[in-house]
């Protein structure tokens, strides 16, 4: 084979081929037959519910900026950067929309201008459709991405992947990787909604064998319908008729039993608990394990999403600084249960009671800061003042409030 027939032949497939090796159907990258985008996905409840709330967990919570200094970590002012992180969005929205961005293509682009040795001056999540190309620089100590005709390296551009393979220089899409399954979804929504839209499927039928007029049938019709809807009376048929019942097919009756398998199928590529998007079926719940479930959705689920943007939040700021998000809020027990967390943890030395009282929102009291120890079989220990008891002491530096 020649050359030039080679390249004909390559030339003759479709431009809209897609790497996966679905389908080479023009506009249709998958099988169903769906356009599915970043706004099609949303049609789907189940693609919603699973990335709002994604989004929605990580983005309320706290982030808090700490310092490492003489081994010790230290909690610093949340400087304005990390509370409005630019002139149009509060750092709620700026978290969400790097979740979404996460959630739907897998990776998210952060725009944060600085010098080195300084905050961000501003940040901000650019859409990945923005980023045309990703090289690695000269020196290779960078990639350097093109926005708009311009080219910016690592120190203005900070890329957080979710599942980035070797030599890869962007993440694996959820979107381009779900495509079939949210399509199906949508081929369903679709079917339904001409389903009963155009109402074409009458509920029953009069049979005869008989030759009628239009105009008889018509006045069969309206008989029958003035005679029995929204009554049950005994029908009474002559003439030969004979009424009969259309009902939807055994696919159609099992569409609902699909649409649920679609919901669990985003649920699991997603790792959410099928019950936190009022999902059906694929596990039983009951109160005790659906409390550990909360624990195990923040443990498997927002664990990493949290770690990839701290750490990409971290190296924008200096060397010894670092911002975590606080999940204490999401992993908070009961009233009682803290409480007794609490004061063990107070008789055993490891808290002191103004920290037991900054975990329920109140406001420390003098003396508060000491630690003591009352576990049955240990030496007692006193507060300052005390000469029977001698004291553990205080924190060096007290944990800020």
């Amino acid at each position: 084979m020649s050359v030039i027939r080679r390249l004909t032949e390559r030339r003759s497939l479709p431009s809209s081929i897609d790497p996966y090796q679905i389908t080479a159907r023009p506009f249709f990258p998958n099988y169903s037959g769906e356009i599915v985008t970043e706004l099609t996905a949303f049609a789907s409840t189940a693609v919603m519910a699973a990335v709002s709330l994604l989004a929605d967990s990580v983005a309320t919570m706290p982030l808090e900026l700490t310092r490492q200094r003489a081994g010790r970590v230290e909690k610093l002012p949340t400087p304005s950067v990390l509370i409005k992180p630019n002139a149009h969005q509060t750092m709620f929205e700026f978290v969400h929309q790097a979740m979404l961005s996460l959630a739907i293509h897998g990776c998210a682009y952060i725009y944060a201008p600085r010098r080195a040795g300084e905050l961000p001056s501003e940040m901000r999540v650019l859409h990945p459709n923005l980023v045309k190309k990703t090289v690695m620089s000269d020196d290779g100590s960078s990639y350097v991405y093109s926005i708009d005709g311009n080219d910016y390296t690592g120190k203005d551009i900070r890329a957080i992947h979710w599942i980035l393979l070797p030599n890869q220089v962007r993440a694996v899409s959820p979107l381009e990787a779900m495509r079939n399954t949210i399509g199906i979804g949508l081929a369903m929504d679709r079917f339904l909604s001409q389903f009963y839209g155009e109402g074409a499927t009458p509920s029953s039928v009069l049979e005869t064998e008989a030759t009628i007029t239009p105009e008889q049938a018509q006045v069969l019709r309206d008989t029958w319908s003035d005679a029995h809807t929204r009554r049950r009376r005994p029908a009474v048929l002559t003439g030969g008729l004979k009424w009969k019942s259309i009902t939807t097919s055994a696919a159609d009756s099992q569409m609902l039993e699909h649409r649920e398998a679609i919901v669990r199928d985003i649920a699991r590529a997603y790792r959410i608990p099928i019950h936190m998007i009022n999902g059906s079926g694929g596990n039983s719940q009951t109160y005790q394990n659906i409390e550990s479930a909360g624990t195990n959705f923040v443990r498997y689920t927002l664990l990493p999403f949290m770690r990839r943007i701290e750490d990409a939040i971290s190296e924008m700021l200096p060397v010894t600084q670092h911002v975590r998000f606080n999940a204490d809020e999401f992993m908070r027990a009961d009233l009682i249960t803290r409480v007794r967390a609490q004061q063990v943890q107070i008789m055993s030395g490891t808290m002191s009671p103004n920290e037991a009282r900054q975990q329920e929102n109140r406001e420390p009291y003098e003396g508060g800061d000491q630690f003591v120890i009352g576990i049955a079989g240990s030496p007692l220990s006193g507060i300052e003042g005390d000469v029977d008891k001698p004291i553990i002491g205080i924190d060096a530096i007290p944990p800020e409030r």
